[in-house]
């Protein structure tokens, strides 16, 4: 019987009968593992608290067979204040979602893991910082940290240093100054190319530093810049579509949580 002992975080949850679910936990040194969960649901079972969705723990298991059991567990951390905004709740459901995404069993990810804490801190605790910036700072790490960060600091053709911004040619990572991006967009090239999606978006040269500072901050002070808030706008759109084009899908979570914001206003 293969036993494990983990610091774990519950990033999808599952239910498979009236007090049983299938969890989904994210760990920096064992990557995504799957545990079932016999009676958790139950306000009576005494892991109950440990592995609610979004809940930190250590937590001890065993695998009899296909699936991880847990045999104790010690909570570290619910991060409360999710759990009372609908706004960030829904946000903290899509990052999960999508640091789910990333994740693979038995393979370590320390990063992930180490991006998906703070960012669900943030959610939970930093209201002096807008949840748009927060969920852009985590889209555009985590897909910058996967192997796909974009060419930031020249024009991806004339080589220039984009004093002025740019526009950021989402599929092809790379940013183009507004000259090379205008005989771009009407060259032959790229008028008979019709494998690649065309997704161009304006960057500000403010924008554009803001996600230089994200590409490179230390994990811990990946939240410590400004943006206007017209900036802040377009840094949100460009880290999502960045992400989603990557990954070739959008997630339901997401959808759900632009509903909410839609209907707020």
């Amino acid at each position: 019987m293969e036993e494990l002992e983990v610091e774990g975080l519950v990033i999808r949850e599952t239910q498979t009968g009236e007090a049983d679910e299938i969890l989904t936990i994210l760990t920096a040194d064992h990557g995504k593992i799957t545990i079932s969960g016999r009676g958790v649901r139950s306000m009576r079972n005494k892991h109950a608290a440990s592995v609610q969705l979004f809940s930190y723990s250590t937590l001890l298991l065993n695998k009899p067979k296909k699936y991880y059991y847990i045999t104790d567990s010690f909570f570290i951390e619910n991060f409360m204040g999710i759990r009372y905004d609908v706004e960030k709740l829904a946000l903290a459901t899509y990052l999960c979602d999508v640091a789910a995404e990333f994740s693979l069993e038995d393979v370590p990810n320390p990063a992930l893991m180490q991006l998906t804490l703070n960012t669900l801190y943030a959610i939970a605790y930093r209201d002096d910082i807008p949840l748009s910036r927060i969920k852009a700072a985590f889209e555009f790490r985590v897909i910058c940290e996967e192997g796909f960060a974009p060419e930031l600091y020249a024009c991806g053709i004339c080589r220039c240093d984009l004093t002025e911004g740019g526009y950021l040619d989402v599929m092809n990572g790379r940013v183009l100054c507004r000259n090379c991006q205008e005989k771009y967009v009407n060259s032959a090239a790229y008028a008979l190319d019709e494998a690649t999606a065309k997704i161009h978006v304006r960057v500000t040269p403010a924008v554009l530093c803001a996600m230089r500072y994200i590409l490179s901050a230390p994990m811990k002070k990946l939240l410590s810049f400004q943006v206007e808030k017209s900036d802040g706008e377009i840094l949100a759109v460009a880290c999502e579509r960045y992400l989603l084009n990557h990954l070739e899908h959008t997630f339901s979570s997401l959808e759900y949580y632009h509903a909410l914001l839609d209907n707020r206003l």
